[in-house]
C-alpha cells in the first residue's frame, strides 16, 4: 500500500505521518536470513501491508514501556523522538524556491523599478536558499514552489488592542483541503487543536474587499442580526479575514460579544497579501504568541488582518500579491464541514450573504447557490448586491421543470427588464467592458432560476435581519424532506417564531415525524417546542411508551445531578459494566426513584411483573404520561419542561409534591459533593419550593370551590393513587417532607377530624376530659356526637367518615353535585347538595357512642398523659422515698419476700407496655426495608429517648436481681451493682422526663419552642467544637505552667494522670461561667514550683516563688492567658452563640405555625393507630393481638396487602377531574394576579411620568433660557403610556361553571326547544340519567354537499381527527382546518366531541358547520370618547372608551364585529375581512374601493393586543359543536386615525328603532351585548386602564360565563 492512511494523523500528537519512503516492502524469509540481525525484523515503524499483529515488543504492564508505545488499531507503534509540534509537523505551506523573472514587469536598464519574480514577490522577499536561472522563461507553480515544514502558527496578539484576545493562526498550503489526508488534518486542527465547537450553522459572508458606504440602518441591522443569528445557531462564520470591506464589517458586528464566548469568526486569507506578514513567521525563539501591528507597514499593497475574528487560515500558494487564491480552499473546506457534520440524510446547512461586492461576488454566489446552499443578498449595501436586488424586482415568477422532471419556480426577465437591469449595472459598474458586461447578465440570469434559494433582504423589510438570514435558510432547504429538516433546524437553533410562521403552516408531518420532533425537543430541552408538538396533536400515549422513556434517561447531559447515581446503579459496581457502560433500564429508575423517596414510592418499574417481562414492557404505553415525564424534566433539571408537564398532568398534586422531593434530594446531593455547585443548589431548591407552592395551591383551590363539598375534598385527599405508589396525599406529603401543603386548610381540617373521631367539634377539652374520668357514663351523659352515614360500623375505623361515603359511592353508584357559587355565597338551589341517598344519616347508638369516644385519639392522647405522669410519679416515689424489702421481715405485702416492691414491678410493665408500640412504630414506618425504617424511627430525638430510657431501665431491673435482698445503695467504698443499678434507673428517669417534652407537641405555643430547643441543641454541639479549641488550649498551657514538675512526679500513677486532664479540662469550663478560683490557683502554683522538701519545712512559699524569676515569669504569663482566654471565650464566642441562637429562634418562630402544624399531624397519626387502653393495659392488648395473628398464620388465613386494595377507576377519575379543574382555576389566578402587578406597576410608572411632566411645567423660564435649548412644552407629552408586556398576555378569569346563553330556547332560527337542564346538571361530571337532548343540525347546514362543511353524521368512513389540525384536498387545493380546542383537549365520546363546558339541551350541530370547536375571531376597535370640544371625556378621573358595535338583527342584540374562520385563512385575515364586511360593507363597494379599504385596514391594524381567547356561550352552541374566538383590540390613541373608516350597515342591518346598523358606542353605561361581548369589552377596559362601568351584569349568572385561556 503506497498511499498514506488518513487516518494516521488525526489521532496521535507524536506519531510522524507516513510516506511511501518511509515503508519499506515487505521481506522474503531468505532475505530476512541474509539480512542483518538474522530473523530480526527490520526496525522499520510500521508496514501497512504486514498482517495485523503486534509489531515490536509487547508492551509491559509498566507505565514506562507503556509510554513507549501506541495501541492503533491493532498495531503497536512506536512514538517518534522528536519535539516537533503537531502543526509543524502536519501543516505544511509554500514557498518559491526558484525566481523566474515576470514577463510584464521586466527591469528597464535605465530605470530603478524593482525587480519581481512570476510569483508576485521581489528578489529581496524571496527566502534564502532560493535559486536564480535566467534560462527559465515561465514560471510553474509545481515545479518551482516547494512544500515547507509548517513553522508559521501559533496567537496572534495585535499591538493596537488591549491583548485579551488572542485569535489562533495557521500558514497553510492551498492544496490541503485537495487531498483526503489533507483535509483530514485540517479537520484535526480545527476540532483537536483548536477545540472548536461542533458548529450547527455555516454562514460565509462574501462582498467587497474594499471599504464602501453602507446606510446607516443597513449597517446596523446586519451587524446586529448576524450576531444574534450565529449566536443563537451556534454558527461559524467564514470570511475573508481582513481589516477592510465586508470582513472589516462582519468583524465588528461579532465584537460586541465576550470573548470568553465568543462567536467562532474564521478568516480565510491569502498568506502574500497580507501586510507585515513577516511579524507571523515563528522563529528560532519558538514564540508563540506573535505581536502583530495593525497601522504601519513597509508594504502599501496587501490589507492587514481584522483583529475582531477568532481564527485565521492564512492559505499560501507560493505566490504574493495576488488576491483570491483562498477562493478553493475556503469552498472545498465549507462543504467539507458540511459533510463532516452529517447527521443520517441531514447535511450541516450552509448559507452564503453577499455585502456588496464586485463582479466576482456574483459568480461566488452562483456557485454557491448551484450546491444547494442558500444565498441572501443585502439590498442597498451596494454595486453587485444591488444589481442583483434589482434584478429579483424587476423578474416574474415562472413555472419551469428541472433535468429530474420536477416542478420548481424560476424568475425571468423581460426584455424591457433587461434593458432596465443593464442601466443598472453601467451606473454600479461604469468602467466595465461590454463582455464583462454580458458575463455578468449572464450569471444573473441563471442566479434567478434557482428562486428557491434566492432571498433578498431589503432594508424596509419589517423582518429583523437575523429572522431574514434562518427564513432564507429554511426556504431554501436542500434536504428531500425539507419540512422536517427544517424543523429540525429551527429546534436545534431555538428558534420558535420561524417554527410557527413559516414551518408548520405550510407542513404537513406524519405521527411518526411528529413524534420524532417531539423527542429531540425533549432531549434538546426546548420547552415552547414540546409544547409546540404537543399542540400539533401528538398523542401522548402513543408517544411515550417504556421503551421511548427508556431511550430518554439514556440521553441525559452527564452534568445532571442524578447521572452518577444512574451509571453507577446500571453499572453495579461491576468493571466489565464500566467498561461497556450498559444503558440504563426503567428499573434502575424505579430504584432512584424509591431510594428518593425511602422506599415510600413503589415504582411500578422494580415490581415483579415488570422485571420478568421488561421486554415485551417496553413497548407498552404508560396509562399517565405527563406524570411520569414531569419525573423525567426534574431528573434533568429542566422546570419550565417539567411545569408544562405538569400542567397537563392528571394528579397535579401528587406529581407535584413527588417532583418536590426528587428536586431537595437532587440539592442534598449537590451539596453532599467535593466540587459543590451553589448556584445550581439554589437553583434546585428555588424550583422544589416552585412545586410545592403549585400543589398546595391547588390544593388551596380545590377546598376553597368546594368547601361546603366536605366528601370531595376528602376523596381528593385520601384515594391512593396506584400511579404513585399506591399513597394518598396526606402520605406523600409525609414522606415527601412537604411541610405547607401538611399545613393546608383541607389537611389539618382533615386531620381535626381524625383528632377528634365522631366527637362533636363544637366540645370543650375539660369537657371532654371529664366524660373520660368517669367511665362509660360520662361519654352518654356529657358529649355530643355527629351522626354518622346508615351503614358505618362501629368496629371499624371511626375517624375515618371519607372513607364511610367513598363506599357508598362506589356501592350505590351516586351522583356527584357541583355546588354554584356567587360572592361566596351558596346559591338558593339544590346545587352543592349531596343526594339524600348519599347523605341519609342517622344518630349513634350508645354502644357505638361508647367506642367512638374511648377510640377518639384526643382521648386516647388524654389518657395517655395521666398514665405517663402516673408512671413518673412512680418512678420518682421509689428513687427517692421507697425503702428496700427485707428479706428477713414478714411486712404483710403480697410483694413480701421478693426483692422487687409492687411499684417496681408496675413500671416494669410499663415499660414493657412500650416496646410494642416502638416495635409497630418502626414497622407502621413508610420505607419498605427495616433498615430505612429503622434510619426513619431513630431521626427523630423522642424515639431515641424511648429506646435509651427502655434499656436503661431493663439493664438496671436485671442488676438488681444479681445484688444482695435488700439492695441498700451504700455511700462509700467500692462501686458494685448496687450502685449500677441506682445509677441506671437514675438514667432512665432522667430520659423519661425529657421524654415528657413531646407531650407539649399539641400546644400551639409550645410546639415551636420544642422545635427552638431541637435546632440550639444542633447549633450548640457544633458551637463546642469551636470552644474546645480555645478550652483545650488554654487548659493545657495553664497546668503546665502551674505545675511544670507534676507529670514527672507522677509518671507511674494512671490515677494521677486522670487527675491532671480533669483539671486541665475543668478549670477553663469554669471560668467561662465565672468561677476563676485564684486562690485555689495560687495554691496550685506553689505546689507546682516547690519540692517536697521545700513544702514540708515550709521554706518555699509563694512569695518566694512569686519574686523568684521563673515562678515570676509563670504566674505573670498564667494570668496573660487567662486575660486573652477569658477575653476570646466569654466575650467573642459566647456572643457568637448568642446571636446563632437568636438566628435560630427568629427563623423557626416565622414559620412557627407551619412546624406546630407539622407536629400536630405526627402527634394525630401516632395516637390515631395506638391502642385505646393506655399502658401498662395495651399490654394485654398487643399480647392478644399477637396470639391472633400467631393464629391466624397457623390457619393459613390470608389478609389482603394494603398495596392490593381495589381502587375504584370511578372515583379515580373523578378525582382527576376535580383536581383538573381546580388546577386551572389555580393558574387562571396566578396569571390575573401578575396581571394586576403589572398592571399596578404601569399606573405607579405613569405617576411618576405625570409628576416629571408636572415639574417640566413648573420650571422657571429664566432657567430654560439659561441652558440652550428650552424643554418641549407639556402638549408634546401627550403619547400615552403602552402597558407593560405582561399587561397584553391572555388573561385568564374563573373558570366556568355553568353556561347560560347556549341553554336558551327556542334555537336561532328555529322553533326548535331544547331540553330544559337546572344549572347544577350542567356538568357532565354530574350523572343525569333523566337527560334527553333534542338532536337538531339545520336543513341549510345538513343539506351542503361541500367537501369543506362537516358530513351530518359521523361514521367510521368520516375522514376527521379531532384535537388536531386537519388537512383534505378539494379540486387540488389543499385546505387547513383547525380542530383543536384553545382549552385544551376535548372529550371525544363514541367518536362525537363533547362541548367542554358542558350540557346544552341539545346533540347534533345546530347550525354550525362543523362538528367540535367553530373558530372565530372578534375585532374590538376603540378610541378615546371626546366631547364636543374635542376633549376626553372622564368619569371617576378615568377616560371613557368607545368601540364600534353592528347590530345583529337575528338576535336583536349589539355585537363586535367578527366571524367564523374560514379553511386556510389566518386570524389576521379573518379580522380584516369581517370588519370589513359587517363594520363597513365591504361587500357591496366596488372592487378597487374594496382593496383600498382592505390596505387600509392592513395599515391600522398592525398592532393589537389579544384580550381574549377561548369559548363564547353562544346560543348556537349545542353538546357537539360550540364557537370558540380570538378577541384583539386596536385602540386609537389620537382618534384620528381610526375617524377615516367608512363606517356603513349591510342591508337590513339596522335597529328596531330604526338607528343605522354600525355605530361608535361610548363605554360608560351597562351594556347588555351579544354572547359574552360585554366580557371582552370589560376585558378591554382593563387592559386600556379606563373607566369600567361593566361592573355588576344585569343577570347574575353573568359572571359564570366564561373561563380563560
Amino acid at each position: 500500500m503506497s498511499k498514506t492512511s488518513p487516518h494516521l494523523t488525526s489521532k496521535y500528537e507524536d506519531i510522524t505521518p507516513l510516506t511511501p519512503v518511509e515503508t519499506p516492502r515487505p521481506m522474503s524469509a531468505d532475505a530476512r536470513k541474509k539480512a542483518p540481525g538474522g530473523n530480526k525484523p527490520p526496525q522499520v515503524q510500521v508496514s501497512m501491508t504486514m498482517p495485523k499483529s503486534r509489531v515490536g515488543p509487547r508492551p509491559s504492564s509498566k507505565m514506562s514501556n507503556r509510554k513507549k508505545f501506541i495501541d492503533f488499531g491493532g498495531f503497536m507503534m512506536k512514538k517518534p523522538k522528536t519535539d516537533q509540534p503537531w502543526i509543524q509537523r502536519n501543516i505544511p505551506y509554500k514557498i518559491c524556491h526558484t525566481f523566474v523573472l515576470d514577463p510584464k514587469n521586466k527591469k528597464d536598464e535605465k530605470a530603478s523599478l524593482p525587480i519581481r519574480c512570476s510569483c508576485g514577490a521581489e528578489e529581496e522577499e524571496h527566502e534564502p536558499g532560493y535559486t536564480k536561472d535566467a534560462a527559465i522563461v515561465e514560471w510553474n507553480p509545481s515545479l518551482h514552489v516547494r512544500k515547507h515544514n509548517g513553522s508559521c502558527f501559533g496567537k496572534i496578539k495585535f499591538v493596537e488592542e488591549d491583548g485579551t484576545h488572542q485569535p489562533d493562526y495557521v500558514r497553510i498550503s492551498d492544496d490541503m483541503m485537495s487531498r483526503k489526508s489533507g483535509s483530514m488534518r485540517v479537520m484535526e486542527l480545527l476540532e483537536t487543536r483548536w477545540r472548536l465547537p461542533r458548529p450547527n450553522l455555516i454562514i460565509s459572508v462574501t462582498g467587497g474587499a474594499q471599504d464602501f458606504q453602507c446606510p446607516p440602518e443597513l449597517e446596523k441591522r446586519f451587524k446586529r442580526g448576524l450576531a444574534k443569528a450565529a449566536k443563537s445557531t451556534d454558527a461559524w462564520i467564514f470570511t475573508g479575514g481582513t481589516n477592510t470591506g465586508v470582513m472589516k464589517l462582519v468583524g465588528e458586528a461579532v465584537r460586541g460579544t465576550s470573548f470568553g464566548s465568543q462567536i467562532v469568526t474564521i478568516g480565510v486569507t491569502t498568506w502574500g497579501i497580507i501586510k507585515n506578514r513577516e511579524q507571523l513567521s515563528v522563529t528560532n525563539d519558538r514564540k508563540i504568541v506573535r505581536d502583530y501591528e495593525t497601522k504601519e507597514s513597509k508594504i502599501r499593497r496587501g490589507a492587514f488582518l481584522d483583529p475582531n475574528h477568532t481564527h485565521f487560515l492564512l492559505v499560501d500558494d507560493g505566490t504574493q500579491y495576488k488576491y483570491g487564491r483562498e477562493i478553493k480552499f475556503r469552498a472545498l473546506l465549507e462543504q467539507k464541514l458540511s459533510e463532516r457534520y452529517r447527521e443520517g440524510n441531514f447535511t450541516l446547512p450552509q448559507i452564503c450573504i453577499l455585502v456588496e461586492g464586485g463582479p466576482n461576488s456574483i459568480k461566488t454566489l452562483l456557485e454557491t447557490v448551484k450546491l444547494g446552499n442558500p444565498g441572501l443578498v443585502i439590498a442597498g449595501s451596494g454595486r453587485s448586491a444591488d444589481v442583483l436586488a434589482e434584478a429579483y424586482r424587476l423578474s416574474t415568477p415562472e413555472e419551469a421543470f428541472n433535468k429530474d422532471g420536477e416542478k420548481i419556480t424560476i424568475r425571468v426577465l423581460s426584455e424591457s427588464s433587461t434593458e432596465e437591469l443593464n442601466v443598472v449595472v453601467s451606473k454600479k459598474f461604469p468602467n466595465m467592458k461590454p463582455e464583462d458586461k454580458d458575463k455578468i447578465h449572464r450569471e444573473i440570469i441563471e442566479l434567478l432560476n434557482y428562486d428557491k434559494l434566492l432571498t433578498i433582504y431589503e432594508l424596509n423589510d419589517s423582518k429583523e435581519f437575523d429572522l431574514a438570514l434562518l427564513a432564507a435558510l429554511i426556504r431554501g432547504n436542500k434536504d428531500g424532506t425539507s419540512s422536517l429538516a427544517s424543523m429540525k433546524l429551527a429546534i436545534t437553533w431555538d428558534r420558535p417564531n420561524l417554527a410557527d410562521s413559516l414551518i408548520l403552516p405550510n407542513s404537513k408531518f406524519s405521527e411518526k415525524e411528529k413524534s420524532d420532533l417531539l423527542r429531540i425537543a425533549i432531549i434538546e430541552d426546548k420547552p415552547i417546542f414540546i409544547k409546540m408538538m404537543l399542540d400539533q396533536g401528538v398523542d401522548m400515549k402513543h408517544f411515550l411508551t417504556h421503551g421511548m422513556l427508556a431511550g430518554l434517561y439514556n440521553e441525559i447531559d452527564k452534568s445532571v445531578v442524578c447521572y452518577k447515581k444512574l451509571r453507577k446503579m446500571s453499572e453495579g459496581g461491576s468493571a466489565s459494566a464500566k467498561k461497556i457502560k450498559t444503558k440504563l433500564s426503567l428499573i434502575h429508575i424505579g430504584m432512584m426513584m424509591e431510594e428518593i423517596l425511602e422506599g415510600t414510592y413503589q415504582s411500578h418499574f422494580c415490581s415483579k411483573e415488570f422485571r420478568q417481562n421488561e421486554d415485551d414492557m417496553l413497548s407498552r404505553p404508560f396509562e399517565n404520561p405527563y406524570d411520569v415525564m414531569v419525573f423525567y424534566a426534574v431528573f434533568v433539571e429542566s422546570q419550565e419542561m417539567a411545569k408544562l408537564f405538569w400542567e397537563r398532568s392528571r394528579t397535579p398534586i401528587a406529581t407535584g409534591l413527588i417532583a418536590c422531593k426528587i428536586l431537595r434530594y437532587l440539592a442534598e446531593t449537590q451539596k453532599n459533593r467535593l466540587k459543590r455547585d451553589d448556584e445550581n443548589e439554589k437553583k434546585l431548591l428555588i424550583c422544589a419550593d416552585e412545586f410545592e407552592a403549585l400543589s398546595v395551591g391547588v390544593m388551596n383551590q380545590t377546598f376553597k370551590d368546594r368547601n361546603h363539598q366536605k366528601e370531595l375534598w376528602l376523596e381528593v385527599l385520601q384515594i391512593k393513587h396506584r400511579s404513585l405508589g399506591n399513597l394518598d396525599l396526606v402520605q406523600l406529603a409525609c414522606t415527601t417532607e412537604a411541610c405547607n401543603f401538611i399545613a393546608q386548610g383541607a389537611v389539618q381540617t382533615l386531620l381535626s377530624d381524625i383528632w377528634l373521631g365522631q366527637i362533636h367539634a363544637a366540645q370543650h377539652w375539660i369537657k371532654i376530659f371529664i366524660a373520660a374520668c368517669i367511665p362509660f357514663i360520662g361519654p352518654l351523659a356529657l358529649m355530643r356526637f355527629t351522626k354518622i352515614s346508615d351503614g358505618t360500623d362501629p368496629d371499624g375505623d371511626g375517624q375515618n367518615k371519607t372513607k364511610e361515603v367513598q363506599v357508598q359511592l362506589e356501592e350505590k353508584d351516586t351522583e356527584l353535585e357541583l355546588a354554584t357559587l356567587e360572592n361566596g355565597q351558596e346559591v338558593e338551589t339544590d346545587a352543592g347538595q349531596i343526594p339524600e341517598e348519599m347523605t341519609r344519616k342517622r344518630k349513634l347508638t350508645a354502644w357505638e357512642k361508647v367506642w367512638y369516644f374511648y377510640s377518639a385519639p384526643m382521648v386516647k392522647f388524654q389518657y395517655y398523659v395521666v398514665s405517663y405522669l402516673v408512671f413518673l410519679g412512680i418512678f420518682i416515689y421509689t428513687l427517692i422515698f421507697a425503702r428496700p424489702n427485707s428479706n428477713n421481715a414478714d411486712t404483710g405485702d403480697w410483694m413480701s419476700g421478693s426483692r422487687y416492691s409492687g411499684f417496681e414491678v408496675y413500671l416494669l410493665l410499663y415499660v414493657l407496655s412500650t416496646i410494642p408500640i416502638e416495635i409497630i412504630q418502626i414497622v407502621d414506618e413508610v420505607p419498605k426495608t427495616f433498615r430505612m425504617k429503622l434510619w426513619r424511627y431513630m431521626q427523630d430525638l423522642f424515639n431515641i429517648l424511648d429506646v435509651l430510657g427502655i434499656i436503661c431501665f431493663l439493664a438496671g431491673f436485671i442488676v438488681k436481681a444479681f445484688g444482695e435482698p435488700s439492695f441498700q445503695v451504700p455511700v462509700s467504698g467500692e462501686l458494685d451493682l448496687r450502685n449500677a443499678h441506682h445509677i441506671l434507673m437514675i438514667v432512665s428517669f432522667l430520659t423519661y422526663c425529657v421524654r415528657l417534652i413531646q407531650m407539649f407537641r399539641m400546644n400551639s405555643n409550645m410546639g415551636p419552642k420544642i422545635i427552638m430547643i431541637q435546632k440550639m441543641m444542633i447549633d450548640l454541639f457544633f458551637f463546642i467544637f469551636l470552644m474546645i479549641v480555645f478550652l483545650i488550649g488554654y487548659g493545657v498551657c495553664a497546668q503546665a505552667l502551674m505545675n511544670p514538675n507534676q507529670g514527672m512526679h507522677n509518671a507511674n500513677s494512671l490515677k494521677s494522670n486522670g487527675s491532671i486532664v480533669w483539671e486541665i479540662i475543668k478549670r477553663p469550663y469554669l471560668h467561662v461561667f465565672g468561677e476563676l478560683d485564684l486562690d485555689g490557683m495560687h495554691d496550685e502554683l506553689q505546689r507546682g514550683h516547690c519540692t517536697s522538701e521545700g513544702l514540708e519545712n515550709d521554706s518555699c512559699t509563694l512569695e518566694t516563688i512569686q519574686h523568684d524569676p521563673i515562678g515570676q515569669f509563670h504566674y505573670y504569663l498564667v494570668m496573660c492567658l487567662l486575660f486573652v482566654y477569658l477575653m476570646f471565650v466569654n466575650i467573642l464566642l459566647i456572643n457568637l452563640l448568642i446571636a446563632i441562637f437568636s438566628k435560630s429562634y427568629e427563623d423557626i418562630q416565622a414559620d412557627s405555625d407551619i412546624v406546630w402544624k407539622v407536629q400536630r399531624s405526627q402527634m394525630i397519626q401516632e395516637y390515631k393507630e395506638i391502642p385505646i387502653c393506655p399502658q401498662p393495659f395495651s399490654l394485654i392488648y398487643h399480647l392478644f393481638t399477637f396470639i391472633r395473628f400467631i393464629f391466624r398464620s397457623c390457619m393459613g388465613s390470608c389478609t389482603k396487602n394494603a398495596g392490593d386494595e381495589e381502587v375504584d377507576e370511578t372515583a379515580i377519575y373523578r378525582v382527576s377531574m376535580i383536581e383538573a379543574e381546580s388546577r386551572e382555576e389555580y393558574q387562571s389566578k396566578m396569571e390575573e394576579d401578575e396581571e394586576i402587578s403589572a398592571s399596578s406597576a404601569y399606573k405607579d410608572l405613569k405617576s411618576e411620568l405625570e409628576a416629571i411632566k408636572t415639574m417640566v411645567r413648573q420650571a422657571p423660564a429664566a432657567a430654560s433660557s439659561s441652558v440652550g435649548p428650552s424643554p418641549a412644552p407639556p402638549n408634546s407629552i401627550d403619547t400615552p403610556l403602552r402597558p407593560p408586556p405582561t399587561a397584553s398576555k391572555l388573561t385568564r378569569i374563573k373558570p366556568m361553571r355553568v353556561h347560560m346563553d347556549s341553554r336558551i330556547s327556542p334555537y336561532p332560527n328555529s322553533d326548535i326547544k331544547r331540553f330544559k337542564i337546572p344549572d347544577n346538571k350542567v356538568s357532565w361530571l354530574v350523572r343525569y340519567p333523566e337527560y334527553a337532548p333534542v338532536d337538531y343540525t339545520s336543513p341549510d347546514i345538513a343539506d351542503l354537499t361541500s367537501d369543506l362543511v362537516d358530513p351530518g353524521e359521523i361514521t367510521l368512513k368520516t375522514n376527521i381527527q379531532f384535537n388536531k389540525v386537519n388537512y383534505s384536498t378539494v379540486n387540488n387545493k389543499r385546505w387547513t382546518i383547525d380542530r383543536t380546542s384553545h382549552h385544551g383537549v376535548y372529550n371525544v365520546v363514541d367518536g362525537i366531541p363533547q362541548n367542554p363546558k358542558g350540557r346544552t339541551g341539545m346533540i347534533g350541530r345546530g347550525c354550525l358547520k362543523r362538528w367540535g370547536p367553530n373558530h372565530a375571531a372578534d375585532t374590538v376597535v376603540t378610541r378615546w370618547h371626546r366631547n364636543k370640544q374635542g376633549e376626553i371625556v372622564k368619569i371617576d378621573g378615568l377616560p371613557v372608551l368607545e368601540f364600534v358595535a353592528i347590530f345583529r338583527p337575528s338576535f336583536n342584540e349589539w355585537a363586535i364585529p367578527g366571524g367564523r374562520v374560514k379553511p386556510n385563512e389566518r386570524i389576521f385575515e379573518t379580522i380584516k375581512r369581517e370588519f370589513s364586511e359587517e363594520a363597513l360593507a365591504n361587500l357591496s363597494r366596488p372592487a378597487a374601493e374594496q382593496a383600498s379599504i382592505l390596505e387600509m385596514l392592513s395599515e391600522h391594524f398592525k398592532l393589537g393586543i389579544t384580550v381574549y381567547k377561548g369559548y363564547v356561550d353562544d346560543r348556537r352552541n349545542t353538546d357537539n359543536a360550540w364557537i370558540e374566538t380570538i378577541a384583539v383590540n386596536y385602540h386609537d390613541s389620537t382618534g384620528k386615525s381610526f375617524s377615516k373608516f367608512p363606517l356603513q350597515s349591510r342591508a337590513g342591518q339596522v335597529t328596531e328603532s330604526g338607528s343605522v346598523g354600525v355605530q361608535w358606542i361610548p363605554i360608560d353605561h351597562n351594556l347588555d351585548l351579544f354572547a359574552n361581548h360585554e366580557w371582552i369589552i370589560e376585558k378591554v377596559c382593563y387592559h386600556r386602564d379606563a373607566y369600567n362601568p361593566i361592573k355588576e351584569p344585569k343577570r347574575k349568572e353573568s359572571e359564570l360565563w366564561m373561563t380563560g385561556v
